[in-house]
């Protein structure tokens, strides 16, 4: 079994990574940035069954993503299992495009992932390992909602395939999986996410349990590299002039 380190790994799809990887056995590592309570549940609940620990980082600033590598290594050793799926989501289109919000966007979305990436393979055991970018059927199925954070997704996806040629010789596998609507959000009430979420050609929303169990997919792959899946109940076939549920960000 492996050591992994999940960023974003308190709440929502992250904390669902996490339990999925430590009930197949894997230590873990829960990155968090302001949840901290949140991680020290998580750990607590997981801490019954594997190694776990939690680190902090704010990876819009460049420096803790550079140091979040090196933090993390000091609890169980070599990381063989990198998922980015720490996330800034914030709303704007090309009509209130914030310069703010873009910025943020491409330090934790696009630029954090590459910090890590590259970190991640310079300590990767001889055995080799695995990284996986969590990303958004958005990439295909695209609308003029959310835009800084499209790009910042779309820039990181496309990439995958030329970090899995470029990380091959230290026996780095890179991959994605790419969710539809998956949880209720903030943004939005549980009635309208009720709504839409089963509004896919299957009759079914992807929930956080698939994309846990497409990660261990992916951990135990071993000839699979330079792939993205969509795990998303087909919502990416379904073309939309506007974000099925937030709206416009209202």
């Amino acid at each position: 079994m492996g050591v992994a380190l999940v960023t974003g790994g308190a709440c929502r799809i992250g904390a669902q990574i996490c339990r999925s990887l430590a009930n197949a056995g894997h230590k873990v590592i829960i990155h968090y940035n302001s949840s901290k309570s949140e991680a020290d549940s998580l750990a607590k609940e997981l801490g019954e069954f594997t190694e776990v620990a939690t680190v902090k980082a704010d990876l819009g600033v460049q420096d803790e993503s550079t140091n979040l590598l090196s933090k993390s290594i000091e609890f169980f050793g070599p990381i063989d299992i990198l998922i980015n799926n720490a996330c800034y989501f914030e709303y704007d289109n090309i009509k209130s495009f914030n310069l703010d919000y873009f910025n943020r966007s491409i330090a934790i979305n696009t630029m954090a992932p590459i910090i890590l990436s590259r970190d991640f393979a310079n300590q990767v055991p001889d055995t080799g390992g695995v990284l996986i970018n969590i990303l958004d059927q958005k990439l295909v199925n695209p609308n003029p909602d959310y835009l800084s954070y499209t790009i910042s997704k779309t820039a990181i996806a496309g990439i995958i395939e030329s970090l899995a040629m470029g990380l091959a010789p230290s026996s780095v596998r890179v991959n994605g999986i790419a969710p539809g609507l998956t949880m209720p959000s903030p943004h939005a009430s549980i009635k309208s996410f009720e709504e839409v979420h089963d509004n896919t050609p299957l009759r079914r929303g992807s929930t956080a349990e698939d994309i846990g169990d497409a990660v261990l997919f992916l951990v135990s792959a071993r000839a699979v590299t330079g792939q993205l899946i969509f795990v998303d109940g087909g919502e990416r076939l379904i073309p939309r002039d506007k974000d099925i549920l937030y709206d416009g960000g209202n």
